[in-house]
């Protein structure tokens, strides 16, 4: 494969990821609109809109998280980062991703052992197993480890700049 492809593979998939994120916005804004209408306009306000509104901001949380890491937009102290060289700069830079997918590799161990614990565990308004919500975790992991490793594959890619 080749570098052009994988930039365009890469930019393609994260179009997706945040194409999905904007869906997930949107039914967010709307069942929100629809819970106020219906509870300050026709008293009656359904109970299983604010559980769904609640387990679609787990999940866009989660994949906007995992997004930040493409976006470079997580807070970071660079300040002393970027007085340093360029190699040193790109060394610094992987041992950050590589701190990253170390955790995320916990989050998608543990996160799929507590998906599995409550894959029988309805939820109280919906109905629907807790494990749906559960699954976002290693999701994230798997998420942030394909962004580590694709902004650090780029990061060794690109020229050193020196004096940044």
């Amino acid at each position: 494969m080749s570098f052009k492809l994988l930039q365009k593979t890469y930019k393609n998939f994260n179009t997706i990821v945040k194409w999905f994120l904007a869906i997930l916005m949107m039914i967010i804004a709307a069942l929100t609109f629809y819970q106020v209408v219906m509870r300050y306009v026709f008293n009656n306000s359904p109970s299983w809109s604010e559980e769904m509104v609640r387990f679609m901001f787990i999940w866009s949380t989660f994949i906007a998280a995992a997004i930040g890491i493409k976006e470079h937009i997580h807070i970071g102290i660079d300040v002393f980062v970027k007085l340093l060289p360029g190699s040193l700069q790109k060394i610094i830079q992987t041992g950050v991703y590589l701190t990253i997918i170390f955790f995320s590799v916990y989050m998608i161990k543990y996160g799929w052992a507590v998906t599995l614990m409550t894959k029988r565990q309805p939820s109280p308004a919906l109905g629907i197993p807790m494990s749906f919500v559960y699954i976002s975790v290693p999701v994230m992991g798997i998420l942030l480890i394909m962004y580590c490793v694709m902004e650090t594959f780029f990061i060794w890619k690109s020229p050193v700049r020196e004096g940044n």
